[in-house]
């Protein structure tokens, strides 16, 4: 029977160890009793070698820091850490770890103590930011409050969604359009070029010099977006008869008739700039019908009308919309 060489016990082993001889032996995990952190005071981004990192808060920057500053024995696996913070003043936490880890199959606990001093700097975002840094400027210009909406809504969802790094300096409504300007050239370049394909329309590039580094031409770049009048989904009046916009990609766009034969055509969104939008259709009241023939109540005069459906048409939906004194149904 093999025995503990330390207390002679016979408990199962580890190393030639019992258990409770092997924890006293064993060292699973150490810290320094005080250890520095750099913290961007702005955002609580933590420097680490070449960049930093992003926190929402600082006791998220600073459990970060600690649990990456426990140096672990390097036979240990499966290894866990909790912390508990306790913020001594603005620039010092003194923090508690429980550390757990297995070797071989013995699970192991350890628990450390540290404190951590805290040295605020600026981030390069946040200097950034602060100083009024833009790289480009984005012009959305359009005749159409709902177009300029859209692609407004657009524009601060990728700037939301997108790295710390990107950002507006300034952006607001100006006589025409809405003006960003914005931390990232190429992030600037492809938003108009999403645009572009979203709504149509076009884009000029054009550069300006602001300054020389290194040996080299600083440039800020303008994008001017112009986008067309018309969406995806307007109605137009068109030929003496209704349209709707089923697609625009760049600067054309894709028709479908909406009364017999129903056909589709492609056109230059040029094209249609002094075409006739059409209000939103409202829906309408079927009386009664026979067959093909209905008798519908037109909401904008409030009286009955005859029509008939087309052939391939099934009971669904009918809609009405307004040009001039003529209301037209869509057999939905």
């Amino acid at each position: 029977m093999k025995i503990c060489l330390k207390c002679g016990s016979e408990t199962p082993l580890t190393d030639q160890l019992c258990d409770s001889c092997f924890r006293q032996f064993f060292e699973l995990s150490n810290i320094p009793p005080a250890v520095n952190m750099v913290c961007c005071k702005a955002c609580h981004s933590l420097k680490i070698p070449g960049t930093w990192l992003e926190f929402s808060d600082l006791e998220s920057s600073v459990s970060h820091f600690v649990k990456e500053s426990v140096d672990w024995n390097s036979e240990i696996g499966l290894t866990s850490s909790n912390l508990v913070l306790n913020q001594l003043d603005p620039q010092k936490f003194r923090v508690n770890i429980d550390c757990e880890g297995k070797y071989q199959n013995l699970l192991l606990n350890a628990k450390l103590k540290t404190e951590v001093q805290i040295k605020f700097q600026v981030c390069q975002i946040c200097s950034r930011l602060a100083g009024g840094y833009y790289e480009a400027i984005l012009q959305i210009r359009t005749k159409r409050k709902k177009i300029l909406n859209i692609a407004v809504e657009i524009i601060y969802d990728e700037i939301e969604s997108g790295p710390s790094e990107f950002f507006t300096t300034e952006s607001g409504p100006v006589r025409g359009g809405y003006d960003f300007q914005l931390s990232s050239t190429d992030k600037a370049r492809s938003i108009s070029r999403d645009l572009m394909v979203k709504l149509g329309g076009h884009v000029t590039e054009t550069n300006t010099l602001v300054g020389r580094k290194d040996g080299r031409d600083l440039l800020r770049h303008t994008f001017g977006i112009r986008l067309p009048s018309i969406g995806v989904g307007d109605y137009l009046f068109l030929d003496d008869k209704i349209w709707e916009v089923l697609r625009i990609d760049r600067r054309r766009t894709k028709l479908v008739m909406l009364s017999s034969p129903f056909r589709q055509k492609m056109v230059e969104v040029d094209t249609l700039r002094n075409i006739p939008l059409l209000d939103s259709p409202l829906e309408v009241q079927i009386i009664s019908h026979r067959e093909s023939e209905y008798l519908l109540l037109d909401p904008f005069t409030l009286q009955t009308v005859e029509a008939i459906s087309p052939k391939e048409w099934k009971v669904g939906n009918v809609l009405a919309l307004r040009y001039g004194t003529e209301t037209y149904f869509i057999w939905d």
